[in-house]
C-alpha cells in the first residue's frame, strides 16, 4: 500500500519542486495571457484608432508616421514605423505582439517585487503577477497595432526599474546598467500614460537600501537614495517641462488645473469626492464585472460552451497549482513581519493608485471599465495587482479557501476577457460586412462626400475609424495628404452646420496629417444596425417612414442626403490589403443590389434580385428591407409576388406597415406608372389611408 502511495507522491513532489521555479512562473505567466487573449486571435481584426494608421501605412509606408503623430506623440514614430514594416496588414502579427509584451510586463513585474521583497512568500509574487496579467479591467487589448505602442513603453519603464535594483543591489553601481535604466526611462516622451509612476522609484531605492544597510541612518539612507535617484528625477523634471512649457497639450488640456486655478475650493472637493469613485471603479467594479454572465440568446450556443470549458480549465488549474504551491511554502515567518509584509504591499499599492490617477485627474478623463475609457486602467496594474494580492494574502488559513479564492478570481477574469474578445471578433465581422455592403449599395461615389449617420452599429470604431476604410476603398490612388471621403458621426461630433441644419457650407476636418475639405450639401446618409443590413437614407425612398424607430438626429440627418453623389458605372471593391472577399450568397448583397437598381429606376433588376434571392431562400432580419424588391415586382406588375411580399411586411414585428403603404402611396403618385387600377386596390386590401 505504502509502495502504491509512492507511486504518486513521487511525481507530485516533482512537480511541486517545478511550481517553485522561475521557469514555471513565466510559464504560467503566459498560459494566463495565451487563455486571456490568445485563443481567439486568428478570428480578430482592427479596431478604432488601427485603421487611420493603417491608412497612413497605404499612403506614404513607415516612413510616413513622423509627420503623422507629429502633433502628439513625436517620438512614437519609431514604434510605428517598425510595425507597420513587419506586420503590415496582416492583424494576427500585431496581436501575437501584443500579447507577448503584456507576458513580458508580468514577468517584469513579477522579478521586481520579488526583488524588492526578499521574503520568502512565493505565493504571493505569483498571485500578484497573475493579477497584473488578467486583470479585467482593461478591455482594449484587442486594439493591438495602437496598444503595442503603450505596452512597450510599459516593457521600457519596468525594464529600467528592474535594471535600477539589480544595479543598487550590486552594491557596486555598474556604469552600463545605469545607462541602460536611465535610457530607457525616457520611453515616458513617446507617452506619458506611465510617467507618474516614475515618483515610485525612491521608495524602491529606500526600500533595498533599508535591507542592505541597516546600520545607516535615515538622513544617511535619505541622501543616498536622492544620489541614485536623481538622474531619473532630473529626466522626468525635464519630461514635464517640455510636455508642458514647449510641447504644451495638442489633444487633451489640463482642466483640473484651470478649474483649481479660478475657484481653488470646487476642485480640491471634486477630486476628493472623485478619488473613491475612481478606486471603486478600478478595483470593485472591475472584478465583479468579471463575474457577469452573458445570456446564451446574445453570447451564443458554442460561444457559451467554450467559455464554460475556458472557467472549468482555468479553475481546475490554478486550485491545482496554488494549493500545492501553499502545501509546500514553509511557514517560518515571524507573524509580525508577514503583518509588516502586507502593511508595506497595501501603501504601496495606494501610491501606485494615486500616482497611476494623478494624470487622469489632472486632464480630468473618464475613468470607466467600459469602451473607450477603460484605456485609462492600463497604469493602474501594478496598483490592482499588489492591492488585490494583499487582500488574498489576508485569507492564508485553511490554504484550500485561499487557493479557490485566487483560482475564481483568475478564471472568471479570463472568462470576462474571452467574452470581451468575441465581442471584438464580432465587431470585426460587422466592420466587413459594412464596408462590403458599401460597396455594392455604393459602388462609384462622388469625391468629397460626406458620409453620415449616428448610432452606428459599430461598437468599436469611431468615424474616424471608418473614414480610412471607405477612402481606401474609394480611391484609386492615395498620392498627397488629402482624404476624399470623410465618415461623420453627428452624435459625437455636434458641429454647428449640422445643429443648425445649414447647406452649402464648407466643411473641413483633420485627423493627423491628414486633411479633408468638403461641403455639407455633399452628404449621404446611412444607418447600420446589424444583423440588418447597412441602408442609405434619404428624403424619397429610404426615409423616418419606411424605417420606423428612427432618431430625431437619424431623421435630421436624412435632410442632409443627397444620393445623386452616388454612380454606379465605376465599381470600387474593399481594399483587399484588409477586406478579404466577400460572397455574394447572402441577402444584403441582393437587398443593396436591388436598393441602388431602385433609385435608376431599374425594375427588371430589382425583379430579376428578387427571384434569385427568394429562389436561394435569403430573407431580411428587418421588414424594411423588402422594399426596394416590392417596388420593382409592382412597377413590374408581378401582383402574386408584390402581395406575398406585402404580407410578410405586415405579419413582422414593428411598425412597418406605414413604410408599405408610403412606397405603395409613392408609386400610384408617378405618372409613368401603369397599373394604377390594380396598385390601388392593393392599397385598399392593406388597409393603407
Amino acid at each position: 500500500m505504502n509502495h502504491k502511495k509512492g507511486i504518486f507522491i513521487k511525481p507530485i513532489n516533482r512537480f511541486t519542486l517545478f511550481l517553485n521555479t522561475k521557469l514555471f512562473v513565466y510559464g504560467w505567466l503566459l498560459l494566463l495571457c495565451i487563455l486571456s487573449f490568445g485563443i481567439l486571435i486568428p478570428k480578430l481584426g482592427f479596431y478604432w484608432d488601427d485603421l487611420p494608421y493603417l491608412y497612413q501605412h497605404a499612403a506614404f509606408g513607415p516612413q510616413g508616421f513622423p509627420d503623422f503623430v507629429a502633433s502628439d506623440r513625436p517620438f512614437s514614430a519609431w514604434i510605428f514605423s517598425a510595425t507597420t514594416f513587419l506586420f503590415g496588414f496582416n492583424p494576427i502579427g500585431y496581436h501575437i505582439l501584443a500579447l507577448i509584451l503584456r507576458w513580458i510586463c508580468a514577468v517584469l513585474f513579477y522579478e521586481i517585487i520579488r526583488l524588492v521583497w526578499k521574503e520568502n512568500n512565493k505565493i504571493f509574487f505569483l498571485t500578484a503577477s497573475s493579477i497584473f496579467t488578467i486583470y479585467p479591467g482593461f478591455l482594449q487589448q484587442p486594439i493591438a497595432l495602437i496598444y503595442i505602442h503603450h505596452f512597450i513603453v510599459f516593457v521600457f519603464f519596468l525594464l529600467s526599474i528592474y535594471f535600477m535594483i539589480i544595479n543598487k543591489l550590486r552594491g557596486k553601481i555598474s556604469f552600463v546598467f545605469t545607462f541602460v535604466s536611465v535610457i530607457l526611462s525616457l520611453g515616458m516622451f513617446s507617452i506619458e500614460n506611465f510617467a507618474t509612476l516614475e515618483m515610485i522609484r525612491p521608495l524602491i531605492l529606500w526600500k533595498i537600501s533599508n535591507r542592505l544597510e541597516p546600520e545607516i541612518n535615515s538622513r544617511q539612507r535619505l541622501s543616498k537614495t536622492l544620489r541614485s535617484w536623481t538622474p531619473y528625477l532630473a529626466i522626468f523634471i525635464f519630461f514635464v517641462y517640455w510636455r508642458v512649457a514647449i510641447f504644451r497639450f495638442p489633444t487633451y488640456k489640463p482642466t483640473f488645473l484651470s478649474i483649481l486655478l479660478e475657484n481653488p475650493t470646487f476642485a480640491v472637493q471634486s477630486l476628493i469626492s472623485r478619488i473613491p469613485k475612481d478606486l471603486f471603479t478600478v478595483t470593485v467594479g472591475a472584478w465583479t464585472r468579471s463575474f457577469q454572465f452573458p445570456s446564451v440568446s446574445e453570447f451564443g450556443t458554442s460561444a457559451t460552451y467554450l467559455l464554460w470549458v475556458l472557467l472549468i480549465f482555468s479553475m481546475l488549474a490554478s486550485v491545482t497549482i496554488f494549493f500545492l504551491l501553499s502545501g509546500h511554502e514553509k511557514q517560518t515567518k515571524d507573524p509580525n513581519i508577514s503583518k509588516n509584509f502586507l502593511f508595506e504591499v497595501f501603501v504601496s499599492s495606494l501610491i501606485l493608485f494615486f500616482l497611476s490617477g494623478s494624470i487622469v485627474w489632472i486632464l480630468d478623463l473618464p475613468l470607466e471599465i467600459e469602451f473607450a475609457w477603460d484605456r485609462m486602467t492600463i497604469a493602474f496594474l501594478p496598483s490592482i495587482a499588489l492591492l488585490t494580492a494583499g487582500l488574498i494574502s489576508c485569507i492564508n488559513k485553511p490554504r484550500i479557501i485561499q487557493a479557490l479564492l485566487i483560482s475564481t478570481v483568475i478564471s472568471f477574469a479570463i472568462g470576462s476577457h474571452f467574452e470581451n474578445g468575441i465581442s471584438y471578433k464580432r465587431d470585426w465581422e460587422n466592420l466587413q460586412n459594412f464596408i462590403w455592403q458599401l460597396s455594392w449599395r455604393v459602388p462609384s461615389l462622388s469625391e468629397n462626400s460626406i458620409l453620415i449617420a449616428s448610432d452606428v452599429g459599430l461598437r468599436y470604431y469611431s468615424d474616424s475609424s471608418l473614414t480610412a476604410p471607405v477612402n481606401l476603398s474609394y480611391l484609386e490612388n492615395i498620392t498627397n495628404n488629402k482624404l476624399s471621403y470623410l465618415v461623420y458621426f453627428s452624435d459625437a461630433r455636434h458641429d454647428l452646420w449640422f445643429e443648425n441644419e445649414v447647406k452649402d457650407q464648407e466643411i473641413k476636418k483633420g485627423y493627423r496629417s491628414f486633411q479633408f475639405n468638403g461641403n455639407s450639401s455633399n452628404v449621404i446618409a446611412f444607418l447600420f444596425e446589424p444583423p440588418g443590413c447597412l441602408k442609405i437614407l434619404d428624403r424619397t425612398y429610404s426615409n423616418s417612414i419606411t424605417n420606423p424607430n428612427l432618431s430625431f438626429r437619424q431623421v435630421k440627418e436624412i435632410s442632409f442626403s443627397n444620393i445623386d453623389l452616388i454612380t454606379p458605372q465605376l465599381i470600387h471593391i474593399p481594399y483587399s490589403e484588409l477586406f478579404s472577399e466577400k460572397s455574394s450568397d447572402n441577402w444584403c448583397y441582393y437587398f443593396e443590389k436591388a436598393d441602388l437598381a431602385r433609385q435608376y429606376g431599374d425594375y427588371k433588376e430589382i425583379e430579376r434580385l428578387g427571384n434569385m434571392a427568394i429562389n436561394a431562400n435569403y430573407f431580411p432580419r428587418v421588414a424594411s428591407e423588402w422594399l426596394p424588391f416590392l417596388e420593382g415586382y409592382v412597377w413590374r406588375g408581378n401582383w402574386g409576388k408584390s402581395k406575398w411580399i406585402a404580407e410578410n411586411i405586415q405579419s413582422a414585428d414593428g411598425n412597418y406597415s406605414n413604410g408599405l403603404c408610403y412606397t405603395l402611396n409613392r408609386i400610384l403618385k408617378n405618372p409613368d406608372f401603369l397599373y394604377k387600377k390594380e396598385l390601388s386596390e392593393s392599397i385598399l386590401s392593406y388597409n393603407c389611408p
